[in-house]
């Protein structure tokens, strides 16, 4: 069985492009519905939460077909201690067809949050 190789198209800008107002509602839906009935911190539960999450948001964007986007989803659940937390991304980026979203949940017990990436690709 031979793979089809297929020549560049050089085309810059994408059919379906990354639209950050859907995702951002599709995050926060997701992150609230999962999360809200969250009343204590369990380092295993969490962790498994982390990943449900992460497959559910990366199942849902598959279904909207960007295309020539990579789709980046990370989850991050930590205990809340009354302390302060910064989280720092750092990538090359392209400005004019990259993008994020970015969605935070916090109540008594636990402070959450998602970044999704959509990268362009030639």
């Amino acid at each position: 069985m031979q793979i089809p190789r297929y020549q560049n198209t050089y085309r810059l800008t994408s059919f379906n492009p990354f639209d950050v107002e859907a995702v951002d509602k599709m995050v926060m839906e997701t992150m609230v519905s999962e999360l809200s009935p969250v009343t204590s911190y369990h380092p295993n539960h969490m962790a498994k939460l982390c990943l449900k999450i992460g497959s559910d948001l990366q199942n849902a964007l598959c279904k909207k077909d960007y295309d020539r986007y990579k789709l980046v989803v990370q989850v991050t659940i930590v205990q809340r201690f009354d302390q302060s937390v910064h989280g720092a991304f750092q990538c090359l980026w392209d400005v004019e067809r990259d993008n994020y979203s970015y969605y935070v949940f916090e109540n008594n017990h636990i402070h959450a949050w998602c970044c999704v990436f959509g990268l362009y690709y030639d």
